[in-house]
Formats: structure tokens, sequence, C-alpha cells
């Protein structure tokens, strides 16, 4: 997605983790979030923040721990890594509703690789308490319309904020599309952060149908089902 031109404005600067690296992050933008590349469900996602005097406060889950020095910091940190490798990008302000974190899901499908793609439903992802990922079966969140949370979140909503996030959808599933001539469906994670700038947080591939059944109004989820007929 970074050769595209159009997305590149839309996402999070991105290295693979090192100390020196994590460093260099916490220096230029205080909150660094942790994650393990190719991981689902939320899972292993760290936040780091520096707290000035080498002192660092360390959120995983719904744990959190000030952790005083750099290397006892980087210790800790390691321990909690599940096997894979770890990206760091700087935390993006998301929107909140009571001062819990929300992102968008964006579910795009296309019945075949000589369709065009089609945005079938979004929603919004609201992060239970003490949690700074929104995954909602982990942080035992909410599913909310997505129009409903903005309107009752902090964000500064432009008219067109909609409008964008489908222009985003539709690009990151072309270019998506063009790497990957077999994939049929895209559930793209967005995060919009407060001054209403959509982000582009993570692509799944094989993306859960459960957080269409929680909505109340079931348009959305019987019309993926739909698309996933062949």
């Amino acid at each position: 997605m970074v050769k595209d031109e159009l997305l590149l404005e839309y996402l999070p600067k991105t290295r693979v983790y090192s100390p020196e690296e994590l460093w260099e992050y916490a220096e230029a933008f205080t909150h660094v979030m942790l994650k393990p590349s190719g991981g689902g469900g939320g899972a292993g996602i760290i936040q780091v923040t520096a707290r000035g005097e080498e002192k660092y406060l360390v959120h995983s889950g719904s744990r959190q721990r000030l952790v005083e020095g750099k290397e006892a910091t980087i210790r800790y940190v390691e321990s909690l890594f599940r096997p894979k490798t770890y990206l760091l990008q700087p935390r993006i302000p998301l929107g909140n509703i009571k001062g819990k974190p929300f992102d968008v899901r964006v579910m795009i499908q296309r019945r075949s690789n000589k369709e065009p793609w089609v945005i079938t439903g979004w929603c919004a992802k609201l992060a239970g308490p003490g949690f700074v990922v929104t995954n909602v079966a982990r942080s035992r969140g909410k599913v909310l319309p997505i129009q409903t949370a903005i309107k009752l979140s902090n964000i500064k909503a432009g008219p067109h904020l909609l409008r964008d996030i489908r222009m985003i959808a539709s690009a990151v599933a072309n270019r998506l599309g063009r790497v990957y001539p077999t994939l049929r469906e895209i559930g793209l994670d967005l995060g919009i952060d407060v001054d209403g700038k959509p982000w582009i947080i993570e692509a799944n591939f094989r993306p859960s149908l459960a957080l269409f059944q929680k909505l109340e109004d079931k348009t959305f989820y019987k019309r993926i089902v739909s698309m996933r007929k062949r």
C-alpha cells in the first residue's frame, strides 16, 4: 500500500521493532504502539508511553505497569511479545466515546477477480473499559453503527468523512486485489483521529462476521453472507 500515492497519506509511519527504533519513536511521538506482524484479534498489541526521566508506562490488554530505565523496559516489553516479528507505529489519537477509543471495520467483497469490489458493510468497534485495543471480543467492547459512533464521539467530523472512508476502502481493495488476485474479501480496519482524519490500521483477509451479527440491523450481515455465496 505504501506504493500507492493516494493511500500513503493514510498509512501510519511503520518500522520493524528494535530497541533503538523504540527509543526513537518514544522520543518523537511519546505514545508508541507495538504490533505483531500477521497477528489477529488484537492479541499481543502493546502501548509504550514515555513519561520522562526514563520512565515508561507499558499497557498490554487491561494491564498497565510503570517501568523505570530503558533496559528494564526492554526486558519487560519483550517478555510480552508473541513469537512474531513486531512492528512499531505512533499511536493514532483515536476518537473516543466517554474515554473509550473506537475504530471502524469496513467489509469489501467481490465474487471473483473479474468483478468489481463492493463495500458491503461497515460498523464501529468500541473498546471496553481500560483497553487501548478496540477488538470487541478481547476488550469486551461494543459494536455500534458507524454514524452513531461518530455522533457520540469527540471527533471533529467533516461533511465528507464517510465519503473519504469509502474512497480509502475502495483504493485498498483495488491495490491488494492486484497483488492477491484470488482475494475475495477484506475486513479493513480504519482509525479516525480526533480531527476527523481516517488512518489505515490493518487489512484482514479472513474477517469474521461476528461484528455484523451484533448490530441490531442485520442488513449488512445478510449482504455480506450473500456475497460469500458463489
